[in-house]
């Protein structure tokens, strides 16, 4: 595990041009550890990948395509000409 000690992290922090006071920097430091601590235990876990699924699964609903009666949709169009609905000029 990397181990990070107050004069490495006030160094970070000054390339980072970051203003740090003591107490922050004790506090930076217990976050930091914590962090590579945890990052530690991960690297640590035993994943079997051949047994993974690795399948895209959509876990969201089937896209299904749905009949539309367009001619119920365009009539509900302020203006419509040959099946398109007409809008006003944006661009010129």
């Amino acid at each position: 595990m990397v181990k990070l000690d107050k004069k490495e992290l006030q160094k970070i922090a000054t390339l980072s041009a970051l203003k740090v006071n003591d107490k922050e920097l004790d506090e930076l430091l217990n976050q930091i550890t914590k962090v590579l601590e945890y990052t530690k235990d991960l690297d640590e876990i035993k994943i079997n990948v051949e047994s993974k699924n690795t399948k895209n699964i959509n876990i969201l609903r089937d896209d299904i395509a749905q009949s539309t009666n367009s001619s119920a949709i365009l009539s509900q169009a302020p203006e419509e000409k040959n099946y398109f609905f007409v809008v006003p000029k944006i661009l010129k």
